[in-house]
C-alpha cells in the first residue's frame, strides 16, 4: 500500500476554515484611516469640493463595504442603501457635471459612514480583502462606461469575480 503526502493547506484555506469569530480583523490603525478616509470623502463632496475621483473613492468604498457585508450576512440592507445614493450621485454627475448631495442624502450618506466603520470593525480581514478585490475589479469595469449616462452599480455578489488573498 502505497502512502500519498498529504496537501498542506494554504493560509487562505486555512482561514476560510476558522470559524469567523476567530479570524483576524483590521488592525486599529487601518480601521482609523478607512474611517478617516470615508469621512474626508463625504466632507469634500458634501462642500462642494468633489471631483470626478472622489466620487469613484467613494463608489469604491461603498462597492467593498457592500461585497462585505454581503460576505458576512450583516448590514446589507444598509448598504444597499448606499448602493442606491451612489447611483443618484452618479447620475446627477453624469447629468451636471457636479458632484455633491441633494435634500437628504447628505444625512444618508453620513448613515452610510456609520455603517462602513461598523462593518470594518466587525468583518475579517480576509473578507475584507476579497470584498476590496471584488470592489476594485467592478470599479474597473465601471468606470470604463462611465459615460453612460443611466451606469448602473454592480450588486454585491456571494461569488466574488476576484479570489480572496489574504
Amino acid at each position: 500500500m502505497s502512502r500519498h503526502p498529504r496537501r498542506v493547506p494554504t493560509r487562505a484555506e486555512l482561514l476560510q476554515r476558522m470559524p469567523r469569530a476567530l479570524r483576524p480583523r483590521l488592525d486599529a490603525a487601518q480601521q482609523r484611516d478607512l474611517d478617516m478616509l470615508h469621512h474626508l470623502q463625504l466632507d469634500d463632496i458634501a462642500h462642494g469640493r468633489g471631483t470626478a475621483d472622489t466620487l469613484w473613492e467613494w463608489v469604491a468604498s461603498i462597492l467593498t463595504w457592500s461585497q462585505a457585508a454581503t460576505l458576512a450576512q450583516i448590514g446589507e440592507h444598509e448598504m444597499h442603501a448606499q448602493l442606491l445614493l451612489a447611483e443618484a450621485v452618479i447620475q446627477r454627475w453624469h447629468s451636471s457635471g457636479r458632484v455633491g448631495f441633494s435634500g437628504p442624502e447628505y444625512q444618508l450618506a453620513r448613515d452610510g459612514v456609520q455603517a462602513m466603520t461598523l462593518l470594518a470593525q466587525t468583518v475579517d480581514r480576509a473578507t475584507a480583502t476579497q470584498a476590496a478585490n471584488w470592489s476594485e475589479h467592478q470599479l474597473s469595469l465601471l468606470r470604463t462606461t462611465r459615460d453612460a449616462p443611466r451606469a448602473a452599480l454592480p450588486q454585491p455578489t456571494d461569488h466574488p469575480t476576484s479570489p480572496a488573498t489574504p
